[in-house]
């Protein structure tokens, strides 16, 4: 019973949760209740709200009525968290200001049935340098649009948690920001179990030799240049340099890999290879994308030398643009 027994009567047994059970019917031709009676009502019996503390970034926000915020957090120990931060666009909000997206902040949250409820918050880390350069926030807001597609609600995640504040912070102060951003796709791909095949050929089993080869996102890797499956289209080439900066990505860690040099040919098939992957996995692309590569391909754009704009007006507009 999910309530205790309150009393016993000839009306029937009262349980807390507003729930009783009918007894016994005399007629055993007319019974099917097995002799023990049985519930009347639904289950109300109610559990105490969940409270607790926890850090987590915030990667979403949309508005709510006139005042509200809906806010989405990853979290290490629970996964996605989705709820309501009351008054948030009030001005003089205790809320608002430390739910900004790409803040790492401390939140104590309320469980409810349905959206959450957010309080006592406060800011561990605001990323200023990425509001502060167009370039690095639209990075940025990839990487934290990746790390919420690959995260659940009440999944424990510590080490894609530890990655994405990682991400973040290694972005706001490195002079290699794609590379960065590769060296996370190709991280939460391995932290997800999809990691990249990049020794052996997908389709025969046999070690690749070192040479040129393809890659396919729907098998998962490389493909020998002479085994191309027949009829599959969405083969992306992968030379041999690429090959060796894809391995060096999977092995290393970000210090490292924000001190990779690529090739333009490479870095670009390095890009073009692990998102493919990424939405091979996902089943969809990101909607982050656009948004960053619009900013790639403004004039003037230096791609990876972290020289981005300096228009922190931009950013503004593009985080309010991003929490719609």
């Amino acid at each position: 019973m999910a309530g205790d027994v309150l009393a016993y009567s000839g009306g029937g047994a009262v349980l807390s949760g507003d729930c009783h059970v009918v007894p016994p019917r005399n007629d055993r031709s007319l019974r099917n209740d097995g002799g023990v009676g049985r519930y009347d009502c639904a289950m109300t019996s109610k559990r105490r709200p969940v409270t607790y503390t926890t850090d987590a970034v915030v990667v979403r926000s949309s508005n709510l009525g006139e005042a509200d915020r809906i806010i989405t957090l990853v979290t290490p120990l629970h996964g996605l968290i989705r709820g309501v931060a009351k008054a948030a666009r009030k001005p003089g909000s205790k809320l608002g200001g430390h739910l900004d997206l790409l803040r790492l902040v401390s939140v104590s949250v309320r469980e409810t049935r349905t959206l959450h409820g957010f309080s006592q918050v406060s800011t561990i880390d605001g990323f200023r340098g990425l509001r502060d350069d167009l370039d690095r926030f639209s990075l940025a807001s990839y990487i934290s649009e990746m790390a919420e597609k690959f995260s659940v609600e009440n999944g424990t995640n510590q080490p894609l948690f530890r990655l994405l504040t990682d991400g973040l912070g290694a972005l706001e102060k490195t002079e290699n920001p794609e590379m960065v951003i590769h060296f996370f796709e190709m991280r939460l791909l391995q932290l997800s179990g999809f990691a990249p095949e990049l020794s052996r050929c997908v389709e025969t089993g046999v070690e690749l030799e070192p040479a040129n080869h393809l890659y396919s996102a729907e098998r998962g890797g490389l493909v020998n240049s002479e085994s191309r499956p027949v009829g599959e289209s969405a083969l992306l080439p992968a030379s041999l340099n690429t090959i060796k900066l894809l391995r060096f990505l999977s092995r290393t860690d970000v210090n490292q890999a924000e001190h990779m040099k690529a090739g333009e040919d490479e870095a670009r098939q390095i890009s073009r290879i692990l998102r493919a992957q990424i939405h091979h996995v996902l089943d969809r692309g990101l909607r982050s994308e656009a948004f960053m590569d619009e900013v790639r391909a403004r004039p003037g754009h230096a791609n990876g030398n972290g020289n981005g704009s300096r228009d922190s007006q931009s950013s503004s507009r593009s985080e309010s643009s991003s929490s719609s």
